[in-house]
């Protein structure tokens, strides 16, 4: 692999000081025109609860950027003060984006994003907003009834069209505020057999009842050809509380079962895989231990990794990152991500068979939206 072409989205060291500096949420989406979109959080610090999702595009692949919605001062959700985390994009059909948000409650802005008592996480929602003028306006929103499950986060995935026609929302659970029961995360897939009106099952992707594993924020991708779904999962181990290598799974074209996560050996976190073409996938993900973000490729659909490939795409030049190799319960993971100066790669593959990939990376401060252009050999 080679990166054949790169650049900047955003560069936070050129906005004013309030709410614009830092980014983190990175996403990436292409329609059916060609159309390039990137949102991101964006705000004071990683932690700050003036963040909000903002949108830019692209018609020639990454050249040049449009400024097209900023969601600055709508963090308010039925009046209730709160933060919209993200804005991930999926055009549902041509000229028709669906985005997909997490909203925090603020009613008490002093309130940390986790209790550090009981791992439980302030009240939140996931919503979905349409969008018919190119992301520049939104309509209502509409809070996705995800029941009986609680502290649901899509972890800034965007829905997705099964080979069946249903939507598929991607989404983790953890455990509300004041809850003191074991810690328990969960991974699924929520359906929708009316494009996305309502939203009345679901599947369970994975577990931490197998082997006192975390498996958190799934990535996604399919299957050109007969529609069979690969997901990668930030994994944890609960018992020694360290970082464990990618794992994943594969599910059936309609998403009703999966194989339980096994280990890929890639040495990363979030990590987004994209089918090139018929059984080579792409692996993009962030590594802490060289530190920067990294691509792998398989042949085989993502059984074995060809580690002599492995390119990287994006240096960190800030030195370790908070919490490598440290033993960290799940309190203490919360509070070094928000210390990442890296992470969220995103990717998608373009017509010429490139792949296109987005992150966030910069300093203890300041960020900057990037993005890469690859090519396989």
């Amino acid at each position: 692999m080679q990166i054949v072409d790169s650049g900047v989205i955003y560069d936070g060291a050129s906005a004013p000081s309030y709410g614009r500096r830092s980014i983190r949420r990175t996403t990436v989406c292409r329609t059916w025109d060609g159309t390039l979109y990137v949102s991101f959080r964006r705000g004071t610090s990683h932690e700050s609860i003036d963040g909000h999702p903002v949108t830019f595009a692209s018609t020639d692949e990454g050249i040049t950027w449009d400024f097209r919605y900023d969601g600055y001062g709508e963090g308010k959700l039925d009046d209730i003060p709160g933060q919209v985390m993200s804005l991930s994009l999926y055009e549902i059909k041509p000229g028709i984006l669906m985005g997909t948000s997490l909203w925090i409650d603020h009613t008490d802005p002093a309130l940390p994003f986790m209790n550090p008592e009981t791992e439980g996480l302030l009240p939140e929602k996931i919503f979905h907003v349409i969008s018919t003028d190119g992301a520049r306006t939104w309509g209502p929103r509409h809070v996705m009834d995800i029941q009986p499950h609680v502290a649901a986060s899509p972890c800034a995935n965007h829905v997705f069209t099964l080979s069946n026609g249903d939507l598929a929302q991607p989404y983790e659970t953890l455990k509300e505020w004041d809850d003191t029961s074991p810690t328990d995360p969960r991974a699924y897939l929520r359906l929708s057999h009316d494009q996305g009106k309502t939203w009345p099952d679901w599947v369970q992707m994975a577990s931490n009842s197998q082997a006192n594993t975390y498996y958190w924020d799934q990535r996604l991708a399919q299957h050109p050809d007969d529609g069979r779904i690969v997901a990668m999962f930030w994994t944890h181990d609960s018992l020694t509380r360290k970082d464990m290598d990618v794992h994943i799974a594969w599910g059936s074209p309609d998403a009703k079962q999966w194989t339980i996560p096994s280990s890929t050996g890639l040495p990363g976190q979030h990590c987004q895989p994209v089918v090139v073409r018929g059984e080579t996938v792409v692996a993009i993900y962030a590594d802490r231990i060289r530190p920067g973000i990294v691509a792998s490729v398989s042949d085989d659909f993502g059984k074995t990794w060809d580690r002599d490939r492995d390119l990287l795409l994006y240096g960190s030049l800030a030195g370790t990152e908070p919490g490598v190799g440290q033993n960290l319960g799940m309190g203490g993971q919360w509070n070094t991500m928000v210390k990442y100066r890296f992470g969220h790669p995103r990717a998608i593959v373009l017509p010429s068979g490139e792949v296109f990939a987005v992150w966030y990376g910069g300093d203890d401060y300041i960020k900057q939206a990037l993005w890469a252009k690859i090519a396989l050999d």
